[in-house]
């Protein structure tokens, strides 16, 4: 299905000087005046409820679209400013919603203030911008309870961001995000975030973790860290995977019925013949920003088509940020020069001549800066005295097969 989103007009290099620009007209005090600190809350739920992946069939998708987070905001509100972290690992037709919330304030008590206005804003996304939940219509409010005190269903097309209760958000205040959904989530995923970089001694950048992938992920980041791990037990087409298994079984051991030869993922297979889409993962970085990507395909026998790129300023006798692409399996290349090692473009474990071209579980990954970055990762690394925090080069991008095996989100995100 088409995804329902808010949908921006403006180019990533536009939407990123706006978001330098919202930083800099923020209403809050002068930065590092009076005492002011990075605080950080611990992760506490804010919703947990039904979430029914599946219609009464139990084979066609009641929920196809989600959106978590918001890198650019509207009305200069709705900005998360932080981690966005989603795992397959929730009980069965359940979602459940944590934030952590953070800002740089005078102490506990003004850190409180700034957290009490922050909130959970959770709408269909086709509804229009968001406005504040006294303006949004109460049937387009996913999940929550009505007025008997019995919990709402989760709609399709639904967004989840953090709400900020007044004027205009604060520029040092957002929050993290973990959203906890089921294991036979197959649909489509929009995941955005900003980095929260108003102070000089503290740029806490936006990461992404996801983990045990079985679907669709579109995301965008700016200067953070971004892992993607896919499930053990993913296909090609998740989503046929799910609805037609027989499909599926036939793709896999396609027989051509002129020529009786093995032809597996032909075209004229049950799933492609169907149109269900295969599996991809799109990540970006919001042009000019560097982002560290890898996504681990865990299945090194994975139908794959893949483009891991650095479209920044790269030179090989100067800074360069390469691409890599690790174990997987029956690699064919359309684009590997050893002269721009920045750009990776090929396909692995092609699975016959009959199957479309350059297509399998999409992996297209895309840094669009190769610059220093320098970060703060937690309150506790942060030193007022240090107004040059440490950077390192960002703009690396990583297609594998097992490299962030038995490492959960927590392991692979700083702070």
């Amino acid at each position: 299905m088409q995804r329902a989103r808010l949908a921006s007009a403006f180019s990533p290099s536009v939407l990123l000087a706006l978001v330098a620009v919202m930083t800099a007209c923020g209403n809050e005090a002068p930065p590092g005046g009076g005492g002011s600190e990075p605080i950080r809350d611990k992760w506490r739920v804010v919703h947990e409820g039904p979430f029914q992946v599946l219609q009464d069939d139990g084979v066609t998708p009641n929920i196809s679209d989600l959106q978590i987070g918001n890198s650019l905001g509207y009305n200069d509100n709705f900005v998360n400013r932080g981690d966005v972290i989603v795992e397959y690992t929730g009980a069965a037709d359940t979602i459940k919603i944590e934030f952590r919330k953070f800002t740089f304030a005078e102490g506990d008590g003004d850190a409180e203030d700034d957290f009490d206005k922050l909130s959970l804003w959770a709408y269909n996304a086709s509804t229009g911008s968001p406005k504040k939940p006294a303006d949004m219509e109460d049937d387009a409010r996913c999940g929550g309870e009505d007025d008997d005190g019995d919990p709402l269903p989760w709609l399709d097309g639904c967004a989840i961001y953090v709400y900020y209760d007044g004027q205009n958000q604060l520029q040092r205040a957002g929050a993290d995000i973990r959203v906890t959904l089921p294991a036979n989530y197959r649909q489509d995923i929009a995941i955005e975030t900003a980095d929260d970089v108003t102070e000089d001694t503290y740029p806490n950048r936006g990461n992404i973790c996801v983990s045990n992938l079985n679907g669709t992920i579109d995301a965008k980041l700016q200067s953070g860290l971004a892992f993607v791990s896919l499930a053990p037990d993913v296909t090609p087409s998740p989503k046929c995977a799910q609805a037609a298994p027989d499909l599926l079984d036939d793709c896999i051991n396609y027989v051509n019925p002129d020529t009786m030869v093995e032809e597996p993922w032909s075209n004229s297979c049950g799933c492609i013949g169907a149109d269900y889409e295969l599996g991809r993962v799109k990540i970006d970085s919001l042009e000019p920003a560097s982002a560290n990507i890898t996504v681990d395909a865990t299945v090194a026998s994975l139908w794959t088509a893949f483009r891991a790129e650095n479209t920044g300023m790269n030179e090989l006798g100067g800074k360069f940020c390469p691409s890599s692409v690790d174990g997987l399996t029956n690699l064919e290349y359309s684009q590997n020069d050893a002269n721009q090692p920045w750009r990776l473009v090929g396909i692995a474990n092609y699975p016959s001549p009959a199957a479309p071209n350059g297509a399998g579980f999409s992996l297209q990954l895309t840094s669009n800066g190769c610059e220093p970055v320098a970060a703060v990762e937690s309150p506790d690394k942060w030193d007022v005295d240090v107004t040059d925090p440490d950077s390192e080069v960002r703009g690396n991008v990583k297609v594998c097969a097992g490299c962030l095996a038995g490492q959960s989100c927590d392991d692979l995100l700083p702070g």
